[in-house]
């Protein structure tokens, strides 16, 4: 198993909880000989530190370890069920339990994710899981869900968040809370009550089938209500030796058959062919998250390689696919096509080896698959990092920086004229190609920029990533493309100066924010400061087009490449 595996399992079991994951930062020894240490925080609990001599190493290790964890609580939650509802795998495996790797513990936490444990913890904690009611409900009914933030108001000590479920498209009522859990927990019961009041719910799926703790279809029945959910968890969650089904018709069935339909393989189903495994050979996942997954791919007739996205469709999806299809430039990540298909690709990762497989979905075309162009791993977050851990300030990092801006500002420019705004621009979102152009990708937030009669359009509110949005982009509704002018301000003054430390950045970042930005860098770096100042305009109307940013930096490489010029003949 791939130590990369450890990151993407836990991100895949978080987003399957809907939990809150991030990671924290704990480095210590002599830059020269650094040891990095970060620590897994899921829904509010630590998990031991994993450590390394790479940021990477340390991130898988502490993945490593709160999968361990994960499994170990699971393990002793679930100590008065069968065999078979703890694990999806061999009895030989089960027995091999305490000589299991994480690859096998990855492989469990799919199953344990989805039992009845999540509910009875709740009940204990005096409370129902609704966002676990509607996950399964959805899983069961072959629906998309998701949570969008509505908006959030408050104080920065004492916040309120606003979320709603949206299910198909279709968005149910606001939900509030102190927390985005709370929030999202509050969204998941509205929207479990207007399920049940639904014409179209009828006899379609009941409580019962919902908190079933298999992937086998249950029987259907009439809807129960909500009271007598606690009694329907235990009808679902016998431990007799025939099975948990709640349909009796269902328990004759054999059990290594059930085992077969959870993996997609029973010979009772109806063959799907795959687009993507017929015309792509997977290589390895690149990444995955809320958003979906990307993998790598090797078409199996041109032998080229691609970069294939997999997401679920809703409206942000199909908005990315519709404003990529009609992009067409050097330093934006390039589209090719895009089709749906019924289920989403998921890389297994199993005890005994690596191996893939396509989970199968008898519902209509609901997930997107997106061919794109296969960037470098690396992002401009990655290049930015590597020179911080210089010790010393890169001679060469002010040429690098400059060419890397004009690239960023090129692309930004080009998707001004074609009227949408990227709305989060940020190092993590702009990648390298193979042949090392800047590529700017991410377009999961664009909105349309709409400027006639100097109109601006009301839009959805905290859209982007706090650190690089525009104060107007924070506080109100109305604002226009010179949003990605203020990110871009940020990023190029991040391209040039060193942050060694996590409290240097907040001191300096916020003060960057204000136009204040340090002495040394504006002595270092006059005229990148008189441009990068002009971008952090408090006043939006204030900031510089992006055409004509492009021009100044043109105008500035120039200048610069001609000063190099005049030196090197000096020294000569």
């Amino acid at each position: 198993m791939e130590t990369g595996s450890y990151v993407y399992r836990l991100n895949d079991y978080a987003r399957r909880k809907g939990f809150e994951l991030h990671y924290e930062e704990s480095d210590s020894g002599p830059v020269h000989d650094k040891t990095y240490i970060r620590r897994v925080v899921l829904n509010g609990k630590v998990y031991p530190d994993g450590e390394g001599k790479t940021k990477k190493e340390a991130k898988q290790n502490a993945a490593k370890n709160a999968l361990r964890g994960l499994l170990e609580n699971e393990h002793q939650d679930s100590a008065d069920t069968t065999a078979d509802e703890k694990y999806d795998c061999t009895s030989a495996q089960q027995n091999e339990a305490s000589n299991q790797n994480v690859s096998d513990i990855c492989n469990k936490m799919r199953h344990l994710s989805g039992s009845s444990q999540r509910y009875r913890d709740q009940q204990r904690q005096g409370g129902t899981n609704y966002i676990g009611i509607v996950d399964h409900y959805c899983q069961k009914t072959r629906r998309c869900h998701s949570y969008i933030e509505e908006r959030r108001c408050g104080t920065v000590s004492n916040p309120i968040f606003f979320y709603k479920l949206m299910i198909d498209k279709k968005l149910y009522p606001e939900g509030e809370g102190k927390t985005v859990k709370e929030a999202k927990q509050n969204a998941a019961r509205l929207g479990w009550s207007a399920l049940q009041e639904q014409s179209d719910w009828d006899s379609k799926v009941s409580i019962r089938s919902t908190v079933s703790e298999d992937d086998a279809p249950t029987g259907l029945s009439t809807p129960t209500s909500l009271e007598s959910l606690a009694s329907s968890q235990s009808m679902s969650t016998g431990t007799s030796g025939s099975g948990i089904f709640t349909d009796s018709s269902n328990s004759s069935k054999d059990q290594h058959t059930v085992k077969d339909q959870n993996m997609g393989n029973s010979q009772n189903e109806t063959s799907i062919q795959s687009r993507f495994t017929s015309d792509f050979d997977p290589m390895e996942c690149l990444g995955s998250g809320a958003f979906g997954c990307v993998y790598k791919v090797k078409h199996k007739l041109l032998n080229k390689y691609y970069a294939v996205k997999i997401v679920c469709r809703e409206e942000k999806s199909l908005r990315e696919v519709e404003t990529l299809s009609d992009l067409h430039h050097c330093n934006i990540v390039r589209y090719y096509t895009f089709w749906m298909e019924d289920s989403a690709y998921q890389w297994h990762i199993l005890a005994d080896s690596n191996s893939s497989s396509q989970s199968t979905d008898n519902s209509s075309a609901k997930y997107l698959y997106i061919q794109m162009e296969l960037c470098d791993t690396k992002t401009l977050k990655v290049w930015i990092d590597e020179k911080n851990d210089q010790s010393l300030q890169d001679s060469k990092r002010r040429e690098g920086s400059l060419s890397i801006a004009q690239q960023i500002v090129s692309g930004v420019e080009y998707i001004h004229s074609k009227k949408n705004i990227h709305r989060d621009l940020k190092p993590e979102n702009i990648l390298f190609g193979l042949d090392g152009e800047v590529k700017i990708g991410d377009f999961g937030l664009v909105t349309i920029d709409d400027d006639d009669d100097d109109a601006l359009m009301e839009r959805t509110g905290h859209r982007g990533t706090t650190t690089y949005m525009a104060p107007e982009q924070k506080r109100e509704k109305t604002y226009d493309r010179k949003v990605d002018i203020f990110a871009l301000g940020l990023i190029y003054f991040e391209l040039l100066w060193k942050l060694s430390t996590g409290h240097e950045r907040v001191v300096v970042w916020d003060d960057a924010r204000s136009q204040k930005l340090p002495e040394e860098f504006s002595r270092t770096f006059p005229q990148e400061t008189q441009i990068i100042n002009s971008m952090l305009c408090e006043k939006p109307e204030e900031r510089p087009e992006a055409s004509k940013l492009k021009a100044e930096l043109e105008k500035w490489a120039q200048t610069y490449n001609a000063q190099n010029v005049h030196q090197e003949n000096a020294t000569v």
